[in-house]
């Protein structure tokens, strides 16, 4: 069953600005992409859900709108006619990292691939995998890091 605007807690979007994500999916892409995203558990950080020919990201836990997607028909398949993404958003980032964590969304969690998690520039992290875990939550495939036991976690 399909993602519905009043499935999830959500906020309406902000101000926002483009990003320059361009893509073009296959008729069976698209229908699994307009069946949006549930969250299941309390880790699942994205709701989606596809409405008026564009689909909408908000962060599950908050609502926070973050991106909209609008598609249209062309050439025999679809293809994304604007991309944006909420500027607080952009404001720590970038729009070609935003860019590209859209598309790890969409063909990770709606289209079921197994794409690499994009890591933004200059990332510096000292529990490798926490930015990661943040951002996708559980449902995508982690690569594996040493951990430290738990009673050497901030030494």
């Amino acid at each position: 069953m399909a993602a519905k605007p009043d499935d999830w807690k959500r906020l309406p979007f902000g101000e926002t600005a483009p990003i320059p994500y361009q893509a073009s999916f296959n008729d069976a892409e698209y229908q699994k992409i307009t069946q949006g995203l549930l969250p299941q558990a309390m880790e699942d950080k994205w709701f989606a859900y596809f409405d008026n020919s564009s689909l909408y990201f908000h962060r599950s836990w908050t609502g926070q709108a973050v991106y909209l997607v609008a598609f249209k028909f062309s050439g025999g398949c679809y293809i994304v006619t604007e991309a944006v993404c909420a500027v607080e958003i952009l404001e720590r980032s970038d729009a070609a990292y935003q860019s590209e964590l859209l598309d790890f969304l969409i063909q990770n969690f709606l289209l079921g691939h197994v794409r690499p998690f994009p890591l933004p520039a200059g990332l510096n992290e000292q529990v490798p995998g926490i930015y990661q875990h943040a951002i996708s939550g559980t449902e995508y495939r982690e690569t594996a890091v040493a951990r430290k036991p738990w009673w050497k976690f901030w030494q």
